[in-house]
């Protein structure tokens, strides 16, 4: 990123958002911001996950770590190694995500970077015990035709069973002032994984990308017009062939 002068990699905004930053790259960091609205509405979105994901995995550092997770860390149980995350992520104080990407935006200014929009998504609705999602699984031919129609493009929901995940339902969502889907999964042991999905920015399609940070993941991709986000606290491996199977069902 060029501002004047000055010119701000990525990798700084992130360390500076965390509060990684000496003194003097720190302070020349926030005149930059100060005199850039666009970059400094990127920082802001930044903020804005740290604190969203921090009231969701802050709260599971207080008192004693579970046994099971413990045990789990240990590697003296046959447990998955999901579990081993699991106690990783359960130890992370104030998770954080950064994420290297451009700076999409519509013409007014509405829509965030898609993995921002996706993370917080996944942040707000994956804790819900009670109402995770609007529309249930076992009315999912509905789901699938509501939330189609507002989009305004075939949707539906992917089979991620050899994944190891069923679906929970999904619900609409308001992406800037245009309507995004979010389908979301559940495995075995109660892992969730969502998927987001909006219309693309820029419709030139896109491999793979990801994100990732303190155990929070996301791969992210354009095809079709469409833009899609899979987001879940496990590794890059294991999210991105989920993702294959994503890219699969929605091109049969």
């Amino acid at each position: 990123m060029n501002h004047g002068n000055q010119k701000v990699t990525e990798d700084e905004l992130q360390r500076f958002v965390d509060g990684e930053l000496g003194e003097a790259q720190a302070e020349r960091l926030s005149a930059v911001l100060a005199s850039d609205e666009a970059l400094g509405r990127k920082a802001a979105d930044y903020r804005e996950i740290n604190r969203r994901l921090g009231e969701i995995y802050d709260e599971k550092t207080q008192g004693p770590i579970p046994a099971r997770l413990l045990l789990a860390a240990s590697g003296r149980s046959g447990s998955p190694l999901w579990h081993v995350a699991a106690a990783v992520l359960w130890l992370g104080v104030g998770a954080i995500i950064g994420f290297s990407l451009q700076n999409q935006r519509d013409a007014d200014g509405f829509l965030r970077p898609l993995p921002v929009e996706a993370a917080f998504a996944h942040a707000v609705y994956v804790p819900e015990v009670r109402h995770p999602v609007e529309v249930g699984a076992s009315e999912q031919e509905h789901l699938n035709a509501w939330l189609s129609k507002r989009l305004d493009r075939p949707i539906a929901a992917p089979d991620l069973r050899p994944a190891g995940y069923a679906l929970i339902g999904g619900r609409l969502l308001p992406d800037g002032h245009r309507p995004a889907a979010q389908f979301m999964f559940e495995d075995a042991t109660g892992q969730r994984i969502t998927l987001y999905i909006r219309h693309a920015l820029d419709t030139r399609e896109t491999s793979f990308l990801h994100a990732e940070k303190a155990g929070l993941g996301i791969v992210y991709w354009v095809d079709n017009g469409l833009a899609y986000a899979l987001t879940a606290a496990t590794g890059k491996d294991d999210l991105t062939e989920t993702a294959k199977i994503v890219y699969r069902e929605v091109n049969p």
